[in-house]
């Protein structure tokens, strides 16, 4: 048998095993170059050195010209007879360039020249790739070099395998199919996902593809006006040029060219792009960004391109690796992401409906690959540490997926910590139950208003999945005032179920008190301190036994969500019992306020039960979606957000007096304009069909505020008073909308721009169909800390008059 074996082998050499090339890829000083590309020459085979600049090739047995290139170096070339398993290492040197071909002149630098005409053929190059699909290989690290001693109160470990130089708190890798279709199709199907330490888990690590072809680059939430293309159309009035020098490669003449910002703090990288010449198309890129680009939440992003002819007319990525740093709160770290391109299919014939509302799906078992898979498959080798990484975490996994291990985590998460206690509640785990049990913060499990006085409220919540998106969740609920000596109990059931396609059963009942306005325009923790320290009591309350029930569903992915929902409420009115105290004298202040609002206290309501349905529609159209083996997860739209909602009062149902009719149509967008900012806008449409009989709870309420404190700002005018504008009118208006800068404007003032804030304003608008109208305008400041938005603001309603204020909100939007 063995000698049948040998001869096959010798008479058809094909079948021998592929044999496995490996090597190492340096510069000529001995340094490592990560991510260095190693090709067959003739061939669109090939694969690309890890981090520690190793790589592997397997080879059948023959004779082979390999070509090693990395941006920024001269390419190597090497012959080889592959007989058995063999070795090969590549020295780079830098980049020779020739400069004795460069007019040096009183006139501009040539570069502008190239750059000209680059842009103008920059559209007919981003078409060459506007219909293609290609597999791609993405692995994404991350790292924690330093941590501070404590973070929110809490102690941080330092004696972890997570943090030092070299550690690894997060590395995945994918291997997908990338496809794009104009105008704007795109679809990533994940074929293979891996996660260090996370044995079921798909990671985080998405493949994508940066065409600096495009005007702008965008790039998440590192800059939410996105980065300008050194060859966008409008390059010349951001940035300056200069020809390096010039060097050929495969009989083509390649200008180099140094970009950089004209001035700083415009959203503008830095650092060299490679242009060939007479074709105007990019060879490679060596760019940079960096805080004075107005870079968000990373200190430094580092993007290296390698481009590689794909026929006689078109170029494609070869590899892309990005590099960043980051020091938030005194966390400092890095990583990598490298993307490696291949079998590139232009203008293919793609399957009827390919292209649909799912943008990424991981298909089944793509996170259950072996590892003999994996090492067959990565076109760079593991580097030993990474090697490490995945056996040390996966190990560790095992062992956390014990009783005792688990058991021990739960004990030491569940410990009743100041800051548990004061501010987040206390949440104690069961894990191998899948069950855990919270408890309401003090911040909110006491408080203090008018009607009750002192009042204690405990909130408890349990919970138990189930797996497959079934949750269930049970949140008892009591609450005692201490001078109107009023108990309050109940609670809530909600059911979460369907595997993919979310859908929510929620039941409620009990005896409790409710804000007027059903969305509580304030928060009781913020009336508790107005109301003790300014003598205001903003919150308006009442009484009521009550029993609701509500079913929302996801219509598929059609961007659709409904909801079905009845409560049925008997009320009564409450009355202050305790106006003595507060903390501060008041001074000039003005004394407290009756319970009931200000603008209807002239006819207060009466004990009256209420019975009504509703019904809600959401619609997302165009919304796309992550596709999981058990579940969806939304990603978005380009199209506004349409929400409808109509509720009827039910006269007669349980002794409801209620008989209404009314309804509310809203539209919703977030349109980014790029480099331009970022401009949001909701506009509202409602009013009561009928209206013969409605108490103040079912009115149509126009939330203001009279805090410093702002919230809702596409909902809630700011410095209006409460209930002002609560209406049963037949129609109302309501629009708000507002430019968030991002940076444009305030980047030209100079020391300013090194605070990174950013101008951000509004106006917002209200029409009642009795006549009434209220304008307000916003102009302020956001990104303060990275978190703070400040807002000065103008009030105009239609009786006269001007409100003005400044208020203080947590930043909203970019």
């Amino acid at each position: 048998m063995r000698v049948h074996l040998l001869l096959l082998c010798f008479l058809f050499p094909e079948i021998l095993p592929a044999q496995v090339l490996t090597g190492v890829v340096r510069d000529t000083s001995g340094s490592i170059l990560p991510f260095a590309t190693i090709t067959v020459s003739g061939t669109s085979r090939g694969v690309t050195a890890n981090a520690e600049g190793h790589y592997n090739l397997h080879l059948d047995p023959g004779s082979y010209t390999l070509i090693c290139e990395h941006v920024g170096y001269a390419r190597s070339v090497h012959s080889i007879t592959i007989k058995g398993d063999d070795s090969l290492n590549f020295r780079l040197s830098p980049r020779q360039l020739m400069l004795q071909e460069i007019i040096i002149g009183t006139g501009e630098d040539p570069a502008y020249a190239i750059i000209r005409h680059t842009i103008r053929e920059r559209v007919r190059h981003r078409k060459e790739l506007e219909s293609f699909q290609c597999m791609v290989y993405s692995k994404g690290k991350a790292g924690l070099y330093n941590t501070p001693k404590t973070f929110m109160g809490q102690k941080i470990p330092t004696d972890t395998n997570y943090i030092g130089k070299n550690a690894t708190i997060y590395m995945s890798e994918v291997v997908a199919r990338y496809a794009e279709d104009p105008p704007d199709k795109q679809r990533v199907e994940v074929i293979s996902t891996k996660v260090s330490g996370q044995s079921n888990g798909y990671g985080a690590t998405i493949p994508f593809l940066i065409s600096f072809y495009d005007n702008v680059i965008q790039l998440g939430n590192m800059n939410p006006r996105g980065f300008i293309s050194p060859i966008s159309e409008n390059a010349l009035h951001y940035y300056k040029y200069k020809l390096v020098g010039t060097y050929v490669e495969d009989g083509r003449r390649i200008n180099q060219i140094r970009v950089t910002p004209k001035r700083t703090y415009e959203p503008c990288w830095t650092g060299f792009i490679n242009i060939i010449d007479k074709e105007w198309r990019l060879h490679s890129t060596d760019l940079f960004l960096t805080k004075t680009a107005q870079l968000e939440l990373l200190d430094t992003f580092h993007l290296q391109q390698l481009y590689a002819p794909l026929d006689t007319q078109t170029w494609v990525m070869r590899s892309q690796v990005g590099y960043f740093a980051f020091n938030l709160f005194g966390f400092n770290g890095g990583g990598s992401v490298a993307n490696i391109y291949s079998d590139f299919e232009v203008h293919p014939t793609f399957p009827k409906n390919y292209f649909s509302n799912i943008a990424i799906k991981y298909d089944d078992g793509s996170n259950k690959k072996s590892e003999s898979y994996w090492d067959t498959i990565r076109p760079l080798p593991l580097t030993p540490r990474e090697t490490r990484d995945y056996h040390v975490k996966d190990s560790l996994e095992k062992i956390q997926a014990t009783s005792p291990f688990q058991d021990s985590v739960d004990r030491a998460n569940s410990k009743i910590t100041p800051l548990a206690l004061f501010m987040t509640g206390i949440t104690i785990t069961h894990t191998r139950k899948h069950e855990s049990i919270s408890l309401t913060p003090l911040t909110q499990a006491v408080g203090f208003n008018t009607v009750e006085g002192p009042f204690a409220h405990l909130l408890i919540g349990y919970q138990k999945d189930f797996g497959t998106r079934q949750v269930l969740e049970i949140h008892p609920d009591v609450r005692y005032g201490f001078s109107n000596k009023h108990w309050g109990a109940g609670g809530t059931v909600k059911y979460q179920f369907n595997k993919k396609y979310r859908s929510v059963l929620e039941v409620g009942g009990g005896r409790t008190v409710f804000q007027y306005d059903p969305d509580e325009p304030i928060s009781p923790l913020l009336n508790t301190a107005y109301t003790l320290f300014q003598v205001a009591n903003y919150m308006k309350i009442y009484e009521a036994s009550y029993g609701r029930i509500r079913y929302s569903k996801d219509l598929g992915t059609t961007g659709l969500r409904f909801s079905l929902g009845g409560e049925w409420q008997d009320r009564v009115t409450l009355t202050n019992t305790d106006t003595a105290t507060y903390w501060i004298k008041a001074g000039g202040k003005p004394g407290f306020t009756s319970n009931y609002p200000p603008p209807f206290a002239a006819a207060p309501m009466g004990p009256n039960k209420a019975a009504s349905v509703s019904f809600t529609v959401v619609w997302h159209p165009g919304m796309k979606y992550m596709e999981f083996p058990e579940s969806l997860v939304a990603l978005g739209s380009k199209y506004p957000t349409v929400t409808f909602i109509y509720t009827k009062g039910l006269p007669g149902f349980l002794g409801s007096t209620a008989d209404f009719d009314k309804w509310k149509l809203s539209v919703q967008d977030d349109i980014n304009l790029k480099i331009g900012g970022l401009f949001k806008y909701k506009l509202t449409v409602g009013g009561f069909i009928n209206n013969r009989t409605v108490a103040l709870p079912d009115y149509n309420h126009i939330q203001g505020n009279q805090t410093d404190f702002a919230t809702n700002y596409m909902d809630q005018f700011q410095i209006a008073p409460y209930y002002l504008y609560s209406n049963t009118d037949r129609f109302y208006f309501t629009g708000f909308a507002e430019h968030h800068f991002a940076g444009l404007l305030t980047n030209k003032i100079p020391l300013f721009r090194r605070l990174d804030w950013y101008l951000v304003g509004g106006v917002h608008y209200l029409y009642l169909s009795d006549g009434r109208t209220y304008t307000e305008i916003a102009v302020g400041l956001e990104n303060i800390l990275k978190v703070l938005r400040v807002d000065y603001l103008w009030g105009l309603p239609s009786n006269g008059g001007q409100l003005t204020g400044l208020t203080i909100g947590v930043k909203i939007g970019p």
